[in-house]
């Protein structure tokens, strides 16, 4: 390449000598800063979770493979335990620096209503995920219809109870943080699937979001509670915390409830858990990411309301066909990829009218 800009700079030396320097200088200029593969280019996202696990880290997956794909760049940070006011801040952090889009994990919803809208009105367009913020100014929420995966949950663990010839009994359920929207949702479709039976459905238990303490308000329920038929588990954590307790105890109750980690997909396999539903936690990252790379570079408009990403239901009957794609990060990113092709190619055709509360 020197040779020929050397080669072109001699030839303007017969013209008059103005224009060979204007050549000249052309000559020795460098490429613009217009190059498309500078990160420098590249729209910036924040993604805030509400605390780090094995669950959040699905989250993380998603977000990062969807940056990934379509050029962004990506931030995913969330404080080590699940303390909201910590989240806020980093939320607030990414805001100032800034970022030009950010996706959020609110939990609880109302207290990220101000800061939600602060990021809006400093034009910083928001998404949320997993949890609902409602009343906040974030554009859209991806997740499952809570309240239908509870009442599913329940129509599930009916079938195992039955087939035990099990028809009355306690089912002592736990959730890990009261009052958050989504797990009262859960909850309040897990009564409605139990309804018309004569088992007792306890209120929920405060059992902790930190794992230790997690573990020990599910041994303390269990040791209060010898004779229950079942327990339920609204969040992540529960049920391989479960799982533990009953294969220690060599308890005899059922166990359901939320998410499809490794080790609940083991516990499953083993007959330890009986049912879990999952809530796509890959797609509530990636989602999100897609939808604001999307606005952020080809200016297309955002999707107003619910993505609704699906609920699965996990027995042993199935196991084998979702443990490895849970599992394996690679396979886990095919997967999704062709489910995004196939089912999420248009997100604002997708997108519909936030879920009701149904309590």
């Amino acid at each position: 390449m020197k040779l020929t800009n050397a080669h072109h700079c001699s030839k303007a030396a017969t013209i008059p000598i103005l224009l060979a320097l204007i050549l000249a200088v052309g000559c020795r200029q460098e490429p613009s800063g217009n190059d498309p593969t500078k990160p420098a280019g590249q729209p910036k996202i924040g993604y805030v979770l509400h605390g780090l696990n094995d669950f959040t880290q699905i989250i993380k997956q998603g977000a990062e493979d969807a940056a990934r794909a379509e050029g962004v760049s990506i931030n995913v940070v969330g404080p080590a335990g699940f303390a909201t006011a910590d989240a806020i801040a980093m939320f607030e952090g990414m805001a100032q620096k800034p970022v030009n889009g950010l996706v959020v994990v609110p939990m609880p919803g109302e207290v990220w209503v101000t800061p939600i809208r602060q990021a809006t009105q400093a034009g910083i367009p928001v998404l949320t995920a997993n949890v609902t913020s409602p009343g906040s100014t974030a554009t859209t929420w991806f997740g499952q219809d809570e309240y239908a995966s509870g009442v599913i949950l329940a129509t599930e663990l009916l079938k195992f109870l039955t087939a035990q010839n099990k028809h009355e009994g306690r089912v002592v359920v736990g959730m890990c943080a009261p009052g958050v929207g989504v797990l009262v949702e859960r909850y309040e479709g897990f009564k409605k699937g139990m309804s018309g039976t004569k088992f007792q459905i306890t209120q929920p238990f405060d059992v902790n979001t930190e794992n230790t303490a997690n573990y020990a308000a599910w041994e303390n329920l269990a040791g209060a509670n010898p004779e229950m038929a079942a327990v339920v588990g609204l969040c992540s954590m529960d049920l391989p915390n479960l799982a533990k307790l009953k294969e220690r105890t060599k308890g005899q109750w059922l166990v359901a409830g939320y998410d499809l980690g490794r080790e609940t997909l083991d516990a499953i396999k083993a007959g330890t858990i009986q049912v879990a539903v999952g809530q796509h936690p890959y797609l509530q990252g990636y989602l999100p990411v897609v939808a604001l790379a999307r606005h952020l570079r080809d200016k297309q408009p955002l999707p107003q309301g619910w993505i609704d990403v699906g609920t699965e239901v996990v027995t042993r009957d199935n196991v084998e066909l979702i443990h490895g794609r849970e599992t394996d990060a690679k396979m886990q990113t095919q997967w999704y990829a062709d489910h995004v092709a196939t089912q999420f190619a248009d997100l604002n055709a997708a997108a519909k009218p936030l879920p009701k509360a149904k309590n």
